[in-house]
């Protein structure tokens, strides 16, 4: 696994000067972990940002002892707490590797370190952020404007091969309905 794949996200947000990217790049650490894994666990602090070059994640909360799954992070996608990554609190959301995970992460401290020394840096993590906040906000307009079916087709046209990996119960808890109300969609898309 090559960090080309960060460094091509990257480059689709900012211009990257040759040193920048060395600069943000010996920060990065690969990781691999099995399916199941618990990356950011609730009520414990937020340390790193994560890159998913291959697998996918997700990200929930607890409501009493129900799990609501609140996204998903694909290939391609920076993922973390941002919350609690931001304020170093303890997080109010888990992250969780719903297959197989490949990729990077960087620290806090090395990144606070990294923006006190390049402007770039610090205008990289200005465009992930914002990127999250976009991220955000479409996803809540899209409860707003679109049926339960609607935002699945849209998360099929977006991340088909993966979305077929997570169980049932996680994209009907992230679509905002029951598992039996998803088996229904599925059928009609079908057309069974």
């Amino acid at each position: 696994m090559s960090t080309a794949i960060v460094k091509e996200q990257i480059r689709k947000l900012t211009n990257l000067e040759e040193q920048d990217w060395q600069d943000f790049e010996s920060i990065l650490q690969a990781f691999e972990y099995r399916q199941g894994h618990t990356l950011v666990k609730i009520g414990h602090p937020v340390h790193a940002i994560y890159f998913i070059a291959e697998g996918a994640v997700k990200v929930f909360t607890l409501n009493g002892e129900e799990e609501i799954n609140l996204d998903f992070a694909f290939p391609n996608m920076f993922v973390t707490a941002y919350h609690s990554f931001i304020t170093r609190t303890p997080s109010l959301v888990g992250l969780e590797t719903l297959t197989d995970v490949k990729g990077y992460y960087f620290e806090y401290q090395h990144l606070q370190e990294l923006y006190q020394k390049s402007h770039t840096a610090e205008r990289i993590g200005r465009l992930l952020a914002e990127q999250q906040y976009i991220r955000k906000y479409l996803r809540e307009l899209s409860f707003l404007k679109f049926t339960a079916q609607e935002r699945y087709v849209q998360l099929l046209s977006e991340h088909a091969e993966i979305a077929q990996q997570i169980p049932i119960k996680y994209i009907a808890s992230y679509l905002g309905i029951a598992p039996e109300s998803l088996s229904r969609i599925r059928k009609q898309l079908s057309g069974k």
